[in-house]
C-alpha cells in the first residue's frame, strides 16, 4: 500500500473507531520499505522522514488499541488493579529509536535565495511545503534544496548557512 492510501486509511479507521491489526501490519511493511536501501542526498531524505512519520503513527495507533482495550476490560467489570498493574508493567509499547541515516530535520541549515524562474510548490527535506515562487521572489529554505534548485538555474543563493529552526 503507498503512502497516502495508508494515511486515508488510517483516518478512515481512526473515524470509526475501528483500527484493525492488518492495517498496523500495512503501516509496519510500509514503513519498513521506505528505510530501506535510502537513496542520497533529498530522495533518501524524504524517505527517511516518511518511514519515521509511519514508525511514530504505528507507534501511537498500538498504543492507543492497548489502552483503548484496557478501558473496555475497566468498563466491563475487569479489576482495576489488574489494569494498573499492567500499566505499570510499561506494556504500552516503547521503541528504542535507532540511529537515524540522517540528522534531525529540525535544526537544519537554511539559505537565503533568489528565484531567477517560476517555482511550483515543493516540500523541503524538512518536509515542510514551500512555493509557489515567481521569478524575484526571495525566501529562506533548506540549504540543500537550494542547492538543488541552484543546480538547476533556478535561484541564486544570497546567503547561506542560518542554522536553526523558523
Amino acid at each position: 500500500m503507498k503512502y497516502r492510501e495508508i494515511i486515508r486509511e488510517v483516518i478512515l479507521a481512526i473515524s470509526e473507531g475501528k483500527v484493525s491489526p492488518s492495517l498496523i501490519a500495512e503501516i509496519k511493511a510500509a514503513e519498513e520499505s521506505l528505510s530501506k536501501d535510502l537513496p542520497k542526498g533529498l530522495e533518501g531524505r524524504v524517505y527517511a522522514r516518511a518511514s519515521e512519520v509511519l514508525r511514530n503513527l504505528r507507534i501511537e495507533l498500538e498504543n492507543s488499541m492497548k489502552l483503548m482495550d484496557l478501558f473496555i476490560k475497566a468498563a466491563y467489570g475487569a479489576e482495576l488493579e489488574s489494569i494498573e498493574r499492567k500499566l505499570k508493567a510499561d506494556e504500552v509499547v516503547k521503541e528504542v529509536v535507532e540511529e537515524r541515516a540522517y540528522g534531525p530535520l529540525g535544526s537544519m541549515a537554511m539559505s537565503l535565495v533568489t528565484f531567477k524562474t517560476q517555482v511550483p510548490k515543493f516540500v523541503g527535506v524538512d518536509m515542510r511545503v514551500y512555493g509557489p515562487f515567481s521569478e524575484g521572489d526571495i525566501a529562506l529554505i533548506p540549504e540543500e534544496n537550494a542547492q538543488a534548485l541552484k543546480s538547476s538555474g533556478a535561484v541564486e543563493v544570497m546567503e547561506d548557512a542560518s542554522s536553526g529552526e523558523d
